[in-house]
């Protein structure tokens, strides 16, 4: 039930070949972290050939020179607009990336949360700029590397309410972050269920093993699927407009409760 969001190196063509056949509901291009500076460019002039869906992002480091200006606003317009933004902190980024894209219709960033500041700083940046944005990931690792916290999903708990919190206030998406253990996918599920039990959108991923994880994860005990069939089949055939209060087998069910399990069943059967 969380979306899939799937990096792949910008330098690699033995991924970059087979991206569209990659079963993820997003998929990330990365020409950040997982780049080198010597192969950047040749990683750049890959991606700018690449052809690419309306499913793909870019991430490109925006704040380090690594680039032109000239070449984030082609590869900007080339995505259009979909850039997953790293390393910034401050309204003064956003407002300098929106300058050196120039007059794309409509940008559709992810902002990555990786720095307390860009914590602290993110509900007055959503505030003035929430329409530049599609979501929120978490860079867990970067943040806890910043400042000094364990990475357990303890002690992120917080943290990742709060920016759950941020995402539905503005009606964009949350993202969590990867888990770089691949051998131990006990703590994955965990991550997972966590997420999507709190509101989270999808999650960050970096292997295929967890793109078939993803899909296995238990969000739903037998029994809950069991009810919401029982009240699907009773209320699926009701209009939007014409929904009401429904007691259901001494359970009351509103319009959000309605809508709520309509829309993980059809998601569920599709």
């Amino acid at each position: 039930m969380l979306d899939s969001y799937f990096f792949i190196p910008g330098n690699k063509p033995k991924y970059l070949e087979k991206i569209n056949s990659i079963q993820a509901d997003y998929i990330v291009i990365d020409l950040e972290d997982a780049v080198s500076v010597n192969a950047k460019q040749i990683a750049f002039d890959m991606v700018l050939n690449l052809e690419i869906a309306n499913n793909h992002f870019i991430r490109i480091p925006l704040l380090d020179h690594s680039f032109s200006s000239d070449q984030i606003q082609m590869i900007a317009r080339k995505f259009q607009g979909r850039i997953v933004v790293p390393k910034i902190s401050h309204e003064e980024h956003i407002t300098g990336i929106v300058d050196i894209v120039g007059d794309i219709a409509e940008l559709k960033m992810i902002f990555l949360v990786e720095h307390p500041l860009a914590f602290i700083n993110l509900p007055s940046i959503l505030q003035k700029h929430h329409h530049l944005f599609f979501g929120i990931g978490f860079g867990s690792h970067d943040f806890c590397s910043t400042s000094g916290i364990k990475h357990t999903l303890e002690n992120l708990e917080f943290y990742k309410r709060q920016l759950i919190l941020y995402s539905k206030a503005y009606q964009i998406a949350f993202i969590d972050g990867v888990d770089l253990d691949l051998m131990n996918f006990d703590s994955f599920e965990r991550e997972c269920l966590f997420a999507f039990e709190n509101g989270a959108s999808g999650k960050f991923l970096i292997h295929p093993k967890q793109l078939e994880k993803i899909k296995a994860v238990p969000y739903f005990s037998e029994k809950e699927l069991i009810e919401m069939n029982r009240i699907y089949a009773q209320i699926k055939d009701i209009d939007e407009k014409d929904i009401e209060v429904y007691t259901i087998d001494g359970k009351v069910y509103e319009k959000p409760h309605i809508n709520r399990i309509k829309s993980i069943l059809q998601r569920i059967n599709n």
